[in-house]
């Protein structure tokens, strides 16, 4: 009850929230037709995320989820935001079972999932309506665990047919699930010293749960672009920084920002953040303990994902993708000081509170950063001086002419080919009667990316030439 009190309170301001526009209005309001038609629910199962077919991305059941709720809630935001807050206080609940599960301490598990509860990295995750991807997958894959655990205790088929289905539930909210059986295994194996005999029935659901996802995403019309494992092992090692700018982010949250460019993030407190924590499991001689190792395993394996897709699929370092592998450090910590030894109870109380209310406290700050387009893109550009799609947006959502031209220069000074962006030069060019100039960029985004509003432009430059043909 104090926990999902506490989370409550931290982010009630989300109910409040506009778009951002970034994917979330995509998804609603730009999607609202799509997900009017509850014979979309099976469709999502057949196509891309983001488009039909010219996407790599497949999660069907975070389409399904917005057919649903769009019956409740149209295309109004505040809807979404209190499922967002629902999913979170969810999660929430099923972090503190989920370590109670595994032996942790009652209160050691309580403050450990109150510093996840208030933690201002997941602001993003809660304040941001797509970020509920990965709190839908931690719902789904916490709920399985549990239910492992249960079937492990006294072996029940209906027990391992729920598990499972929170097994293909988990495969059909987001890829990265395909590595939860993994974790799975590694926890009963090294953990709780399973037998590989108890746990056949278990790994046999795990395979099929797996060739189940592959066979329907199999039949999808997903885009046909292939990337090579050499060019997900290259981008792996360009991107090993990262691992160390995530765990900066979680010891020291001073370097956050709604749309985080992994050029724009100092490796400083990810070096000072994994020295601290050495220095912590030594000291404690926690590295004799397997749930250390599980926790760093859980931690890196989680983060596997972001490393290698390649800056041509997604160039940023979202902050809501630490929401499953922050739990791995948790479990580490979990057998280090002040959770493990001879360690003052109220002492441990006091430090761990005055901890969570700094981060409530950074966390309510920050949920405001996400309250209508003008200022999530501000703080993106503030945060990430070096995107030139973070720049592009932010000027078409403010007024000043002038300003939103100098963020258009700007942003194509970083990146010329950036997307849409030599259209929005030419609109504001057009706009200002200078036809000749707004054609150049015009035919330069046609060249680049063929959008209709483009073609529409340039039909009325040669309209007002006399060049009807044209």
């Amino acid at each position: 009850a104090i926990l999902l009190s506490v989370t409550f309170l931290v982010y009630a301001r989300t109910l409040t929230l506009d778009y951002t526009k970034l994917d979330d209005s995509i998804f609603i309001v730009e999607n609202a037709q799509y997900n009017s038609d509850l014979r979309n629910i099976g469709v999502s199962f057949q196509r891309g995320l983001f488009n039909p077919t010219k996407d790599a991305y497949y999660r069907p059941l975070f389409l399904v989820d917005f057919i649903l709720e769009s019956r409740l809630f149209g295309i109004e935001p505040a809807g979404y935001h209190f499922s967002n807050l629902l999913f979170h206080l969810i999660s929430v609940m099923l972090l503190f079972l989920f370590l109670k599960r595994i032996k942790i301490p009652p209160l050691d598990a309580f403050l450990l999932t109150l510093i996840f509860a208030v933690h201002p990295v997941l602001t993003q995750a809660v304040a941001w309506i797509p970020g509920r991807n990965d709190m839908l997958l931690m719902i789904m894959f916490l709920s399985a665990f549990i239910l492992l655990f249960k079937y492990l205790e006294k072996p029940s088929p209906v027990t391992l047919f729920f598990h499972f289905l929170l097994i293909v539930a988990a495969l059909f909210t987001k890829e990265t699930a395909i590595i939860i059986p993994v974790i799975m295994g590694g926890f009963m194996v090294l953990y709780l010293k399973c037998g590989w005999r108890k746990l056949a029935f278990p790994v046999l659901s795990w395979v099929s749960a797996i060739a189940l996802w592959l066979l329907v995403r199999s039949t999808a019309t997903l885009s046909k672009d292939w990337v090579s494992p050499a060019t997900m092992l290259q981008a792996g090692v360009e991107r090993l920084g990262v691992i160390l700018q995530y765990l900066g982010k979680i010891f020291f949250p001073v370097n956050l920002t709604v749309f985080p460019m992994a050029e724009d993030i100092t490796l400083v407190w990810g070096v000072l953040a994994l020295a601290g924590l050495i220095a912590l499991i030594v000291y404690s001689k926690s590295y004799t303990r397997s749930l250390t190792w599980l926790g760093l395993f859980w931690f890196i394996i989680f983060l596997v994902p972001v490393l290698i897709v390649p800056k041509s699929l997604n160039d940023q370092v979202f902050e809501h993708r630490l929401y499953l592998p922050m739990v791995g450090i948790l479990l580490i910590l979990s057998q280090a000081l002040p959770f493990s030894g001879k360690f003052d109870p109220k002492l441990k109380i006091v430090l761990v509170s005055g901890i969570a209310l700094i981060f409530s406290v950074v966390s309510v700050i920050r949920t405001d950063y996400f309250k209508d387009p003008v200022t999530f893109w501000t703080h993106a550009v503030e945060g990430s001086p070096h995107s030139a799609y973070a720049k592009a947006l932010l000027g078409t959502k403010i007024e000043d002419p002038v300003a939103r031209e100098k963020l258009f220069m700007e942003a194509r000074a970083i990146d010329p080919n950036q997307k849409n962006l030599n259209y929005y030069i030419g609109k504001v060019l057009f706009d200002r009667k200078n036809t000749d100039s707004a054609a150049v960029y015009l035919r330069r985004e046609i060249a680049l990316n063929p959008i209709p509003d483009a073609y529409f432009l340039m039909a009325q430059i040669a309209f007002s030439n006399n060049l009807f043909d044209s």
